[in-house]
This record gives C-alpha cells, structure tokens and sequence, in this order.
C-alpha cells in the first residue's frame, strides 16, 4: 500500500486562512452569536475555510513550516480576524447601549436577564435591539460584508506582516464615539421625558403624601415609555440603514489602514 503524500503549501495556506477567519467567527456580529455553540462555530469555521482557500492559494505565498514561525504568522491572523469581526461589534453597541438607557429609565434594570450573546446582564429591551440590529444586518447581506472584507484582507494585509498601527486605533476610537453618540441620541426624547415625569412624581409625592407614587410610578413611567418606543419606529429605519452603512464603511477604512 503506497503512502498518502499531504503537499505541504496547501495545508499551511489552510491553515492561515482558517485563522483569519476563526477571528472572525468569533467576534464578528451574527457569525459569533451564542445561539450556536462553539462546536458549531468551529465547523463554520472549518467550512468556510475549505471554500475560500483554493481562491486565496494565488493571493497567499508560501507559510513557513518552521513551527515557532508559523505559530506567531497564525497569531497574527487570528489577530486581523477579530479586528475585522470586532468592527461591526463596536458599532452595533450603539442599539444596545440606546435600548439600555431607555430600559434603566423605565424600570426594567430591575428585571435584569443574561444577554445570550455576551453573556453579561443586561434588560429584555437589550436583547430585543440586538435581535432587530442582526435582522436589520441580515437585510443587507451585512454578513457578507464580513466574508467579503476577509477575503479583501489578504491582498491588502499578507499573512505575517499585520501591524496594530495608531490609524488603526484612531479608527476604532472614532467608531466607538460614534457608537456612543448614536446610542445617546436613540435614547435621549425618552430618557427627557422619562426624568420629567419622574421629577413631576417627586414633586406630587411632596405636596400629596398620602399616593404612593413609588407604586404609580413603574406603570406610569413603563406606559409612557412603551408609547415613546411605539412612536420611534418611523425614524427606525432610516437609523437601521446609517448604522448598517456605519459597519460597511468602517470595514472599508479598517482594509485600508491594515
């Protein structure tokens, strides 16, 4: 019986690929969602490698075989992997931190949950924005964007010489204040309206003893906050499509500063 013979070149191009794009399993919104386990992801992972290599294997040169070698390159692309998935993580804040703010001023921090996809506490309405953002990105083939992005990385970005430049870092800045910025912006008509009625309560609980606003308060405040969600859903979409554009754009500049 004559030995199998494995060539070498396309193992270790396998190999790079299949860290890129592990990175990005785990980071990049719908790809890293816990609703699939780890071994799920791992075989996503697995598969989308054997796809895309025998398109990368031009674009790649040789991996060293030499072990300590390989080692630091495959660091590296799991490195630009998650830098890649960790784009549309940062700009996607923006829905959760929105509906966060909005659900602590209702009341809802009181009915804490455990976000399936962090794994950190946070409202329902948390949860529920994370769900309408990944619908949202999934209406746009956003996930594609991430594949697409990966697979663009390689001529820009050759396995090995991947360096966190300060650009890079001015980028990710940038992205996080504009998350931060979106996400205030969502929730600030409810968070004002929200403090006006709790001041009005507070006021009425002084001159009238008697109520008990902190009973009448969690409905009139949840009430009251439930119609101003109901009325924000005609900008929704129109925020939905900056916020998608904001992932697009933000993985074309993260390419060009690689």
């Amino acid at each position: 019986m004559e030995n199998l013979i494995v060539p070498l070149r396309p193992f270790l191009v396998f190999l790079v690929v299949l860290a890129r794009v592990g990175g990005l399993v785990t980071f990049a919104p719908f790809w890293s969602h816990k609703a699939a386990t780890a071994k799920i992801r791992i075989v996503l992972a697995f598969v989308l490698a054997l796809a895309l290599t025998p398109v990368l294997m031009p674009k790649i040169n040789t991996p060293p075989s030499e072990i300590a070698d390989l080692v630091l390159i495959l660091l590296g692309e799991v490195l630009i992997g998650m830098v890649l998935g960790f784009v549309g993580r940062v700009v996607f804040s923006a829905f959760e931190l929105a509906a966060h703010l909005t659900a602590a001023q209702m009341g809802f921090s009181l009915a804490g949950t455990i976000d399936p996809s962090t794994q950190a506490q946070t409202t329902a309405f948390g949860t529920i924005a994370q769900m309408l953002g990944l619908m949202a990105l999934l209406a746009v083939d956003g996930h594609h964007w991430f594949l697409a992005a990966t697979v663009k990385s390689f001529s820009t970005t050759a396995p090995g010489s991947f360096a966190f430049s300060p650009t890079l870092l001015d980028i990710f800045l940038r992205l996080s204040a504009d998350a931060l910025v979106v996400g205030v912006t969502l929730a600030a008509p409810a968070i004002i309206v929200l403090m006006a009625v709790e001041f009005a309560l507070e006021f009425f609980g002084r001159t009238a003893p008697q109520f008990q606003v902190f009973i009448l308060g969690f409905p009139l405040k949840i009430g009251l906050g439930l119609w101003l969600i109901g009325a924000s859903l005609y900008i929704l979409p129109n925020v939905f499509r900056d916020v998608t554009s904001g992932v697009y754009h933000g993985l074309v500049k993260v390419l060009g500063a690689m």
